[in-house]
This record gives structure tokens, sequence and C-alpha cells, in this order.
């Protein structure tokens, strides 16, 4: 999403924001460790104000304004613009089986799915109009379309953060240093916004981890293994050399982490 794009967008939802009617009944959910989720529908159910609360990041407590798309053909999502992209913030799942629906939600950032149960309390107290002029605030101060542009090197910080995590794993599980590198030369901006970059680039340090735990003798070899370079390209690769591992992975390409782990066992 450009800098017009997102400018256009949030034009238009502060407009929508003057002429919202929300529906009589607002609903509030409860998720883990004290997490708050409120979401209140307009009149015709289209659109509805949410917000996220009791969580640690930039999204808590702000206000926004959700857009229902269907995805798929048991689940619809309230999308909103988050990070240069549309965010699903809040899903509406409905069982194929006869179970009703469940609501959950995605954090930025986070890659699970987080389950949501109905507060009845809350939801009768809940006051709408408190709700909608703390969202048309948040709009005229900007805290909305801030959070609606892409941060590049947010972004790039929150993806080195992620594969130390996995190198750090894999390092205590093989007894020497893992350490991934990423060539974010290779790596497109559209890329970057839709993609979890860790997960690509840090399938070679998952591997080396899940042998070293299971097969001890492999440690041996972890030991030249660990200084792992990472790029995207037109076809998935690994290949050693000078002592590092070069690992070219295709955002399409099916069957990593089995591709990786027959690489490793090889070597």
């Amino acid at each position: 999403m450009n800098k017009l794009s997102i400018a256009l967008c949030c034009a238009f939802l502060s407009m929508g924001a003057q002429a919202l009617e929300l529906a009589a009944y607002p609903q509030v959910f409860s998720g883990p460790q004290g997490m708050e989720v409120t979401l209140a529908p307009t009149k015709d159910g289209q659109e509805a104000l949410m917000r996220v609360s009791g969580i640690n990041h930039p999204i808590d407590k702000v206000v926004f304004l959700g857009k229902l798309e269907q995805r798929g053909s048991s689940t619809q999502a309230y999308v909103t613009p988050l990070d240069g992209r549309d965010y699903g913030l809040v899903h509406r799942q409905r069982s194929s089986y006869g179970g009703g629906e469940q609501f959950v939600a995605y954090i930025p950032g986070q890659q699970a799915a987080i389950a949501l149960a109905f507060d009845e309390k809350k939801s009768k107290s809940l006051k709408t109009a408190d709700l909608l002029n703390t969202y048309q605030h948040q709009q005229k101060v900007g805290i909305q379309t801030k959070l609606a542009r892409f941060d590049k090197d947010k972004r790039v910080a929150f993806t080195d953060s992620e594969l130390q995590r996995a190198d750090q794993t894999a390092s205590e599980s093989c007894g020497s240093l893992v350490k991934t590198t990423v060539d974010w030369a290779s790596v497109s901006e559209d890329q970057l916004k839709t993609l979890s970059i860790s997960g690509y680039c840090g399938e070679v340090a998952s591997q080396l981890d899940n042998l070293c735990r299971s097969t001890p003798a492999f440690k041996s070899k972890a030991a030249s293994l660990g200084q792992i370079s990472c790029r995207f390209g037109p076809e998935l690769k690994l290949r050693a050399e000078n002592a590092r591992l070069v690992f070219t992975t295709q955002q399409d390409a099916a069957n990593q982490g089995d591709f990786i782990q027959q690489f490793l066992r090889n070597q």
C-alpha cells in the first residue's frame, strides 16, 4: 500500500466515521492474560469499530474501523489498514459441523490466532457512543494513520529478533553457534509486507535444531553448518560455500523443511 492509497483510505475512513450508525448491541470478548476485544458493528453489518486492549503492542486501546470481508466459505474478517497492508484483525469463523461461530483475533507480529470468549456483562455495559468518540478523537490526532503506514525498519528489526530467537534455540540444541543473516536486497517490499521472512529464512536453523535434538551424533556436523546466509530467489536451493550455508528460499516452494533436512543429513 503506497502513501497515496493510505492517505485516501484514511480520508475515506475519517469521512465514514462521521456518518457511522452503530448497531444497538456491541460485543466484548475476553482473551488470555487480561486481553479484551471490543467489536461494535454498524447497523448495516458491513463494518465495525474494533478495539484490542490489555496487550503490549502499539495497537493497544486504538479503535479501528474494520470492513467485513469474506475469507473462504466459513470465515469473515474485519479488515483495516495496518503497517502498509489490509489486515484482518478480528475473524468470525463458522463451524461447518453446526457448532456455532467463534471469534478469534490476529495480533500483528504474532502468527497464531487468539481464541476469544464472549463477555455478556461487559457487552451490555459498553457505551457505543464513547467508543465512537474515542475513534474520532484518535482519527483527528492521526493515530490510525500512523499505524497504517508501512515501517520497513521496524519490520526488518522484528525479523532479525525472530531469527535470533531461532538461532539461539538451535545453538543450545547443537552445542555450537548458529547464526542466520538475510540478504535484504533480495527481499522485495511486497514480500516484506506480506510474508513471514523469519519463517522462511529461519527454516535452516529450525532443521538444525530438530536434527541436533533427534540425532545427537549430528551435533559434530552442525559445528560446521551454523553460519547461514538466506536470500529470496526464483527457485529453492541450498549449498555449502566457504564454511557457510547459502540458502535460497522461494515463497511458493513446498516442503522446504524436508528439502533442508535431507541436505543437512547428507553433509
